[in-house]
Order: C-alpha cells, then sequence, then structure tokens
C-alpha cells in the first residue's frame, strides 16, 4: 500500500489514475495549437482541477501547466529546426498566446531565444553574423514628413521602388535634401505582415506646401527601441525578423504604436537605424 497525499492508495488504484493520466497527456498531445488549460485536461480526467494537478504531478514529476509548456517548446524547437516559418508564426502554432510569451518560455527551457537556437541549429540558413544588433532607446521627436506612399501586400520590392520614385523626383527638380533627414516609416492596422502602408520621403515643416504626388505625414514623438543595420540591403527581411521575433520580445518591450521607423545613422556610419515604438516615456508623457 502507498501513501498519496497522506491517504493510504493501493497499487491498482495507481495504475489507474497513471492510465487516465496518460490518456489525456496523449488527448492534449494531439491539441497542442488550441486553447488549451490545465481545466480542460482535468475535464478530461474525470476529476476536479486540484485533484487532477495532484494526480498529475505524483505521475510525471511536474505540473500540467509546466507539462503543457515543455511540449509545445520542444514542437516549436522542432519547427524552428525544420524550417523557416516566421517565429510569430510558430509561437501561434504551437499555442502560444504572443511571441512574447513564447520566447520567454522557450529561453527558460532551452536557455536560448528562438531565433539564436535556430542560427545555432544551422536550420535553413542563418542570419548574416552582425545584421542587426541592439543599440539603447531613444527619443523619437514628433516630426512631419513629405512622402510617396504605397500599400504593401506580398511584395517587399515596393518600398526600392518608392525610394526611386523620391530620388527621380528631387534629381528632376533639383531641391536639395540633407541625408540625415530622409525617413521611411510604415504603419499599419492590424497585421503587418499581411499588409502595411509605407511612406519614404524627407521631414519638413508642418506648414509647407508639398509637391504632388507628395502626402503630408505627422509622425508622433515616441520612445523607441534603436536597432542598426549595417548591411540593409543584404539583411533587412532578416533582420526585422529578428527584431520582432527575438530581441524585442527577449528584452520584454512591449509595442506602443503601429509604426516604425527607419533613418539613416545619424554618426554617418554605414547603414540604418531602426526605430521601434515601445511602451515607455517621452518628454514626461506616458507612451
Amino acid at each position: 500500500m502507498l501513501l498519496f497525499a497522506g491517504r493510504p492508495v493501493h497499487a491498482a488504484g495507481m495504475r489507474a489514475n497513471r492510465q487516465i493520466i496518460e490518456d489525456v497527456m496523449r488527448w492534449a498531445g494531439e491539441r497542442l495549437a488550441e486553447d488549451l488549460s490545465v481545466a480542460a485536461m482535468a475535464r478530461r480526467s474525470g476529476y476536479s482541477e486540484a485533484h487532477f494537478s495532484r494526480l498529475f504531478s505524483a505521475v510525471t514529476g511536474e505540473s500540467p501547466a509546466g507539462w503543457l509548456t515543455g511540449c509545445r517548446v520542444m514542437r516549436a524547437a522542432e519547427r524552428l529546426r525544420s524550417s523557416r516559418t516566421h517565429v510569430l508564426d510558430i509561437a501561434l502554432d504551437c499555442g502560444f498566446a504572443d511571441v512574447t510569451t513564447f520566447a520567454r518560455a522557450f529561453r527558460r527551457r532551452t536557455g536560448l531565444s528562438p531565433s539564436a537556437y535556430r542560427r545555432a541549429m544551422g536550420a535553413g540558413g542563418e542570419y548574416p553574423a552582425g545584421s542587426v544588433r541592439e543599440a539603447g532607446t531613444v527619443a523619437s521627436p514628433a516630426f512631419c514628413l513629405s512622402a510617396l506612399t504605397v500599400d504593401v501586400v506580398d511584395d517587399p520590392t515596393a518600398p526600392a521602388g518608392l525610394w526611386q520614385s523620391v530620388r527621380r523626383y528631387l534629381q528632376d527638380t533639383g531641391l536639395r535634401i540633407d541625408g540625415k533627414d530622409m525617413r521611411q516609416v510604415a504603419f499599419w492596422r492590424g497585421d503587418p505582415q499581411t499588409r502595411y502602408t509605407c511612406a519614404a520621403g524627407f521631414v519638413c515643416g508642418a506648414g509647407e506646401d508639398l509637391p504632388l504626388p507628395f502626402a503630408l505625414l505627422r509622425v508622433p514623438a515616441a520612445l523607441c527601441r534603436r536597432f542598426v543595420i549595417e548591411r540593409p540591403g543584404e539583411t533587412l527581411a532578416a533582420a526585422y525578423e529578428a527584431i520582432y521575433g527575438d530581441l524585442l520580445p527577449a528584452a520584454g518591450d512591449r509595442l506602443a504604436a503601429d509604426f516604425v521607423i527607419e533613418r539613416p545613422r545619424p554618426d554617418g556610419g554605414e547603414g540604418v537605424e531602426i526605430l521601434v515604438p515601445i511602451v515607455g516615456t517621452v518628454d514626461g508623457v506616458d507612451r
């Protein structure tokens, strides 16, 4: 006779409980992408949540919630090794509510961020070494942008074409703009991976007359996480994936706005900076 929670339990009863727990584990393992909870697992077992949790820990040596997270991390690790699927998509497909929760759980279990794990495993190619680096936070002031815009839907070449139009206009008109005043702003509603609007142009005054078809875009002040990309032509898409899929979640940042800014490096160095608005304080005002 064994003791469980201070009460005598026969071996036959323990075997039956183990079978119940193993059945629940098989059932849950087939539903990792769903909104699966410990309460749902307990209902499957026919026990109360508290009694099920005690039985589960006795049989497996860990809590139901810990086991469920571990299974999801293992499945995500397999996806990271075998594909180049976006980290956010893997997180959602494996049952995590968002990429931040996923990144934290993955790091606790493996000691690495999802993107670092993918690079270490050599899955599907690596991000070029040094392609993007985090460079602290910066208060981005409000500014007005004289810009051409385009809606981008599954066409990564659209921003480059937009910049060609801007440069052609400046050349044709002889208008001289300091390179440090050039900006690109991408903004969206909903999922930026599905569709976003790209604006490319130069900083201007709020009351300036704009040439057609340029439009005036007012960009608010924001506290931004600053990233430096030294070879943007080669690595921009991978850099954005690393920023949103790895670096921001690892830092625990929460996004504060539905736009992102690209600008030349103020120090005159090669490459560009990406400014991502995060929750914080700018000029004493919470964002």
